[in-house]
């Protein structure tokens, strides 16, 4: 389920807009959770204690550029979540551009306009998949599951999110062909790591979101930087 805010202090708005995200989610096979706040510092105040949200829709104007200026603060934060300013006027776009949006909203709102909103925050939202070829058949999971493959002897060893492990033989570079561009990178003779999943650089080890520790090559140490850097800009294009 996809957690979504409407910060808008047209209340009459902000119902009509939560109808037609639940409408057009549930058209796509997914589902949405809306919650509506009429003040920029309500939706500032949720989000600082932790309130779970994927995707804002932000009134632009609000008094004295507080539209405008909440956009910069979010982006300043780096929180991993979509943000599309509503505006009446064509004319304010302009003005929040480098709040880096995912899009902007005109009202009144034509429901074309929101669908292309959602095509675009799904399209990046949408869990990519692995398929890897197994001598039991092909394996399909999601991208995010994987931690780390490593391989000792041509066999595989893939370690799971959740502590699992499953192997098979094959060599690294059969892997490497297998995995999606710019997700995983190779930082030692038998490790690729998912970039997702790190979470401290270091020069001889890293580690990885669920604190397992996984040797770093140090002459591999500056191409995953760039990598880990690449996929940062990746997974915040608008930030």
């Amino acid at each position: 389920m996809y957690e979504i805010i409407i910060c808008d202090d047209d209340s009459a708005f902000a119902a009509s807009l939560s109808s037609l995200l639940s409408r057009s989610f549930a058209e796509r096979g997914a589902e949405c959770h809306v919650t509506y706040y009429p003040d920029p510092a309500q939706t500032l105040s949720a989000l600082e204690r932790g309130e779970r949200c994927e995707l804002i829709f932000q009134d632009i104007l609000f008094g004295e550029e507080k539209g405008i200026r909440f956009g910069r603060l979010l982006r300043e934060r780096n929180w991993d979540l979509d943000l599309v300013f509503v505006t009446s006027s064509a004319q304010y776009a302009v003005a929040g551009y480098d709040a880096h949006p995912l899009h902007y909203l005109l009202k009144p709102l034509r429901p074309e306009q929101l669908e292309e909103v959602l095509d675009r925050f799904l399209e990046r939202r949408a869990p990519q998949m692995l398929s890897l070829t197994t001598p039991q058949g092909t394996v399909r999971l999601p991208v995010t599951d994987a931690m780390f493959f490593e391989v000792y002897n041509h066999v595989v060893r893939l370690r799971l999110r959740d502590g699992s492990e499953s192997a098979w033989r094959a060599t690294l570079q059969d892997l490497e062909r297998e995995l999606p561009v710019g997700r995983f990178a190779r930082v030692h003779r038998s490790y690729l790591v998912n970039l997702e999943h790190i979470a401290v650089l270091g020069r001889d080890r890293l580690r990885l979101s669920t604190g397992d520790m996984v040797p770093m090559s140090r002459a591999d140490y500056a191409t995953v930087q760039f990598a880990l850097a690449a996929y940062d800009r990746q997974r915040h294009p608008f930030g």
